[in-house]
This record gives C-alpha cells, structure tokens and sequence, in this order.
C-alpha cells in the first residue's frame, strides 16, 4: 500500500511517497515505482535483504547483447551490488520472519533518495532498528550509494554482515556474460569484470565498504569469498544495547561503451580507471557524494520549476514522479542511446526504443531542456543505417524505422513470439516488427516538432533534412497502387491500435505518410531557394532529384479516409464493419489484458475493440488539419471503444477532453495516467515504469490545461485549468527563449528575460510582447 502523505517529514509533501507495508508477493510495484538511476544506469529498487519473487536490476543504457541467435538484443542485467545478508545471532533477517512495526520505504523524488527504516523483532523478542538509504548519483554517472544503519533496542545482538558483488543474475533466464574476472585488492576493495556474450561490451564493477560504531571508524577483519560468478566480504560484529553499526557500500561502474572515459575500450585501462574512481569516491566520502547528488538534483528541480495549486496534492506530486523519472532514465550523456519503454527500471520491453519516445516524451525536453531533445533526435539520425537496411531487406528504398531499436545501427529488434493465445495455447507472433510502420513518420514529425519550436537550423542542415527526405523516400517506395480506384494505399499495417493486425488504410499511418511527404517537399523547395549548397550535398547522397517527383506523384494520389455521413473516420477499411462488444466490465478492470482472458487476439481483430487512441492521436498531431466538429464526432464514436490497455492511451483522450471543453473528464483521464504505474494497482508495474505514459502525463498538463500546442510554428496558448486547480504555474521554452507562464483562472502571466519580442497565438488572437505579458481570462 502506497501512501502519499508525507506525515513525518512534512517538508517532503508533494514530493515523496511511501510503501507503508511490506509484502514479498508484491514486491515488483515498488521495485519500479521507486528505481534510481541517472540515464547512464538504472537501478531497481529491490530490498536489501533477498526475497524469492523479487527483481533485482541494474541496466547501464546502450550495453546491448544477444544471448543467443534466436533472441533480439537486450539490456544485459548487470551484476547486482545491492544485496547484503545480515545474521542475527546465528539466523538470516527476513521481514518474513518476527514482527514488523513503524515500516516505511520512501522515494525521496526531490533529493532522489531511496529511504527505509522499521523495527524487527525476533522470535527471541528482541528488537532491533533498522535503517537503509540508497542512491545514484546524479553528480558521477558512475557511481551508487548505500547506507545501513542498525541498533540493537532491547538486548545486544551478535551479526554477520556479508555484502559484495553477485553476478549470478539473468535477464529471466539468459545470461549475458562470461565469467569474468574476480578481485580483492587490499582486503578492501572488490572489482569484477565481466564482457557480453555477443556484444564483447566490457562491464567493470567495483566495490568497497566502511564502517563506523556509534560514529567512531572500525575496521573489522573480513572473511573473503570468491565463488562461480559472485564474490563478497563477510562482517561479524557484537552489537551492544543502543549501539549503533553503520556501513557504507560506495560502487563504480563503468563499460566500455562509457565516452566520459578516456580510452575505455582499453579493458585494462578501465579497470585502473574503475578503481581509482572508487578510491576517490572513498576519500570523498558517502555523505559528501551525496551532498553533490542532492545539489544537482536542485539544480534539475529548479530548471523544471512546476507548481500546481490543487485540492488533490497527488497531482503535483505525480507530475513530480513523472518528470523524476524521465530525468533518471534518459541518457542525456550520449547520443548513441535512446530512451527504453519501460526506461531503466525493469526488463520490459528488453530496453527498446518506441516511438513512445518521439511522440509522448520529447515533447517534454522540447520545451523544457531542448539541448536534450536534439540528442535524441541524433539518435534517431545515428539509426538511419539500421533504418535504410531494413528499408533494403523488405524491399524498399530510403528508411524503414525499426518498430523497436536498441544500439542504432542495429537495425529490427522486435521479438517475434509473444503472449499465449487463449483459444488455441500457442504463442502469438508479434508482427509489429514487419508491419508497424508508421514509426517511420512519427519520426519525420518529431523532427519538424523540435525545428518549429527551437528554430535549430543546425539541427536541421546536418541531420534533419536528411532524415525528412529519406523517410519520404521509403513511403513513396511503400505506397502501394490500387488499379480500380485510382489511388495509392497502403495495405497490410498495424496502426497505433495494435489490436488490429493486418488491416488496410489505417487513417493514422495513411495521414502521417502523406504529412511525411508533403514536409520533404516542402523542405526540397526551400532548400532550392535558401540553401543550394546543402541540397546539393544532399542530393549527392539520397538522389533527391529523381525522388522528389515520385514524393510529389504519390502524395498527390495517396488515398486519405473520409468521414462518413455520421461525420465518421473509419480507423481503417473494415474496423466499422466488425461487431460490436460492450466493454463495460473491462474498462473497469484493475489489471490491463483482462480482455484476453475472454478472447483470443484474432477474435479481437474482428471487434469494434481499440486498444489506445488511433485516430484521436492523429486529431492531436495534425489537430489543425481537422475541424473541431469532426473531431468531436469521432471522439464520441471511438472513446467508447477503447480499451486504454496502453499507457499511451489517456493522455491523448484527457488532451482533446479538454480541446471539447470536457473539463471533468479531462481531469479524471489526467489522473488515470497518473494512476499507471503511481496508484494502488499492485502489478501495474512489475515489468517496469511505463515510460510513455509518463511524458503523457506532462502533456495532460502542458498541452491539455495549459492548452499549449505547436501549430503551423506558431505557440499558441489556450488555457483551461481543472476545477481542482487554482493555479499552475511552469517554463516553457519556444524559439530559444525561457517563458515562465503562471495561470490562474482569472489571469495569465508570462515572463521571459530575453530580450527578443516573443510572439505568439492566445485564444486564437496574435499576440507580442517582450519582458512581461498579463491577460485576464475572466471574460474568455
């Protein structure tokens, strides 16, 4: 059970929950919900003490490897430092085992602390306090943290403490290393290093401990163990009443992959460098590591400065939670990784990419941190070889986006066997990886998403244009013509809703291929007047003269669904004609798939059954491009049946709830999102955060209450706060400005101290100003 008062430290409200009992058959929700890590690594947040049923991870982002030839690449699970076994006069501690009281485990989101204290008593009736403290430096991308506390309440107590670094762990079963190599150096400090089965990525670990009794240093004599993949050191201590032990475990790790050190493919450079990063640290010190990780952390929390003045206190407190966890997993260091599904905080989705990224969380860093934006969109730029053979192996020219990608050149990475299909018991193929393809857009549109709202021209001379322009290439070669009605189609795709496979014209892919087009072209006729010289360099290597007639020729004839009499848009060439299923029951499920119990995923594909938004999401990209009658029409139609099974699913449908003046419903939507991995479901998030969702709830805000939207490059603001709020209050950046909007119901006011004119759309009226603008709302 999750509580999200901070009552004993009230200086943590709103910005801290806690799990205030512990269950060993739910242990994979706070796992995820509370994991640390800094884009480098991610570091779920399993207990100390070991449990069967937990989880426990340490991914380090862009160490891909393949355990076997029949399995995609994945994050490998590192070895886990975090365990530590205490004896208790002869027999292991476990929370399973005595009486519990005062338990409470804590993230600390403002300070990025994982905290945990409670009594134990044992069978004997003694008591003993227990405290931990754990965190990932944001300060060294390198480095974690843990503190343990402990102090015998009734009677003295006889321990053993046993801590190292256990590399007998698994990705579910596939072991993704050697054996390695085992050290201890000095009595003190522990180093493992191991490298990738297929990858040859090197993995270097190091390790050591210190200790203090009632603040004064000791330094027992260790019992050293090495074994098959795991090495640690054993502690004994006699505890006296009221004495205090207190241990600290500082570990490094470093890859070969790591580009912050100097010549780390050298594997005997970096293990000095490992070691002497650790022997630093120890000089520095736990709690002074800290102190530099808590000042960064300041320094995050005020760049993303929001406040929400709301009768719920959860939903500032959520937004908190989503922005923390995109701090921790996006890879802000290296524009060679990208931002996992489930980001660093489990082994769902083998830490692939989506298009989770380019649509539901970079619009984040696009207005809050656009230095960061462009180095995912570099990533995506580093992927166009992985993208252009895939484009090659199907068939096609230009470039084909992996459905799922993970080092970027790697091209594919979308497993192809998945969940059990009920009526029949076999696995399911996951066709996503052939035939979801509209990533390939998605892309194109972040793209021209981050170019309108930064103006980065640099951006867009040395990767952008190239992007845009090979994209449309691979949907003038993917378009396919239909004799009888004279139009180009495309047939054979799975669109946003992945619940139908197979189908013909999704609107979503059709609409975003012809606005994929229609962006190169309309960039190929800029370049001739603007920029010659680059569309020279550029047709040198796409051959842009020869393809940019076909982009013309094919988005000219590209076949866009319309709406019917009923001013509906069929989601594709037969999801109207299927049955229709009441899904009343399931929408109230409490876990997501509830559906399949009940149906298989063929039976689904003949159902008026939508999994997430599909046609609403293109309502919201090209909003514009569709009047807001229409879009209501389809809205009333669609929302009914729509499952909201993805997380990607209700920040879209709280958005346009609010575009309709919903305001209800658009709040309730906003706190299902927030609710995904956050709320009280206790396996929503066992296979990790749901990254997606978590951008979305940021939009809920931004683009939903705030009604900020990018529109034909122009900033337009049209805000609609929820009754619950009085005030809301956040930075914007547009065009290299910092804006800092404050909203209440009655009034708007936007400060930047840029010294540029800063223009922009306000409920529909151009607007302009420089320094300070106030607009009463009161008779909007």
């Amino acid at each position: 059970m999750l509580s999200y008062n901070a009552i004993l430290r009230p200086e943590l409200e709103q910005w801290s929950f806690t799990e205030t009992a512990f269950h060993s058959l739910a242990q994979g929700k706070c796992e995820s919900v509370m994991s640390l890590g800094n884009g480098y690594m991610g570091l779920r947040s399993a207990t100390e003490e070991a449990y069967i049923g937990a989880t426990r991870n340490l991914f380090v982002n862009g160490t891909f490897n393949r355990f076997d030839d029949l399995e995609v690449t994945e994050l490998p699970n590192a070895a886990d430092v975090t365990q530590v076994e205490l004896m208790i006069d002869g027999k292991r501690f476990s929370l399973d085992t005595g009486t519990v009281t005062e338990y409470e485990r804590t993230l600390n989101l403002r300070d990025a602390e994982l905290t945990r204290a409670f009594i134990w008593k044992n069978a004997e009736g003694k008591r003993v306090k227990f405290e931990f403290k754990r965190f990932v430096s944001m300060q060294d991308l390198h480095l974690i943290g843990l503190k343990i506390r402990l102090t015998p309440l009734d009677e003295g107590i006889h321990l053993r403490l046993a801590s190292g670094i256990n590399a007998q762990v698994s990705n579910s079963g596939s072991q993704h290393f050697h054996e390695g190599e085992k050290r201890i150096f000095d009595k003190k400090y522990l180093q493992l290093v191991q490298t990738t089965t297929e990858s040859k990525v090197d993995f270097v670990l190091s390790a050591l401990h210190r200790f203090w009794i009632d603040g004064v240093s000791s330094d027992p004599e260790p019992l050293m163990e090495i074994e098959r993949r795991k090495m640690e050191m054993a502690y004994s201590f006699d505890l006296k009443v009221g004495q205090t032990l207190e241990m600290h475990k500082l570990i490094q790790v470093h890859t070969s992959r790591d580009a912050d050190v100097p010549d780390s493919v050298n594997l005997d450079s970096l293990r000095k460098h490992s070691l002497q990063a650790l022997q630093q640290s120890e000089t520095s010190g736990y709690d002074q590591l800290f102190l530099l990780h808590q000042q960064a952390w300041a320094a995050i929390w005020d760049r993303y400065a929001f406040e929400i003045d709301s009768k719920n206190g959860f939903d500032l407190l959520a937004l908190r939670f989503a922005i923390y966890h995109m701090m921790v997993m996006t890879p802000m260091h290296d524009r060679r990784m990208g931002i996992g599904a489930k980001g660093l905080s489990g082994e769902g989705y083998k830490g692939h990419s989506f298009w989770d990224t380019e649509i539901f969380i970079l619009p984040f860093f696009i207005y809050s941190d656009p230095k960061i934006a462009r180095t995912l969109l570099e990533y995506r730029f580093l992927g166009l070889e992985g993208a252009r053979r895939k484009a090659k192996e199907n068939g096609y020219e230009g470039a084909m986006y992996p459905w799922e990608v993970a080092w970027p050149s790697d091209g594919e990475v979308t497993p192809v066997w998945g969940a059990v299909d009920v009526v029949t018991g076999k696995q399911t193929k996951i066709w996503s990886g052939f035939i979801e393809q509209h990533i390939t857009s998605d892309i194109a549109y972040a793209v021209w998403h981050y170019y309108q709202a930064s103006g980065d021209q640099q951006f867009m001379d040395e990767y952008g244009y190239e992007m845009i322009f090979d994209t449309a290439t691979f949907w003038s070669s993917r378009l396919e013509w239909n004799e009888e009605n004279s139009r180009y189609e495309i047939n054979e795709v799975i669109g946003p809703d992945e619940y139908k496979e197979h189908v013909n014209n999704n609107a979503f892919t059709n609409y975003m291929a012809h606005f994929n087009l229609q962006l190169a072209l309309g960039y190929y006729d800029e370049l001739k007047e603007r920029n010659p010289e680059l569309l020279s360099r550029l047709d040198a290597s796409l051959n842009l003269q020869a393809r940019a007639p076909q982009w013309q020729e094919k988005a000219d004839a590209i076949y866009l669904p319309q709406p019917d009499e009923r001013g509906i848009i069929a989601q594709d060439d037969t999801y109207l004609d299927k049955q229709i299923l009441d899904l009343t029951p399931y929408k109230a499920q409490a876990k997501v798939g509830t559906l399949f119990q009940d149906y298989s995923l063929d039976q689904v594909n003949e159902m008026q059954i939508s999994k997430q938004a599909d046609i609403l999401m293109l309502f919201y990209l090209l909003e514009n491009r569709f009047p807001r009658e229409l879009k209501r029409a389809n809205y009333d139609y669609y929302e009914p049946k729509t499952l909201h099974d993805s997380s990607l699913s209700f920040s879209t449908h709280s958005i346009l709830a609010s575009d309709f003046d919903d305001e209800q419903l658009a709040y309730e939507l906003f706190r299902r999102a927030a609710e995904i991995d956050l709320g009280p479901h206790e396996h929503s998030s066992d296979a990790g955060i749901h990254a997606a969702s978590l951008g979305g709830i940021w939009q809920c805000v931004v683009m939903g209450f705030a009604g900020a939207r990018m529109l034909d490059g122009q900033l337009h603001l049209h805000p609609k706060l929820p009754e619950a709020w009085e005030r809301l209050s956040f930075p914007l950046y547009w065009k290299g400005a910092k804006l800092q909007l404050s909203i209440r119901k009655e009034r708007l006011e936007i400060q930047t101290e840029d010294k540029n004119e800063v223009r922009l759309v306000l409920f529909g009226k151009k607007v302009s100003f420089t320094g300070q603008l106030q607009f009463e709302l009161i008779h909007i």
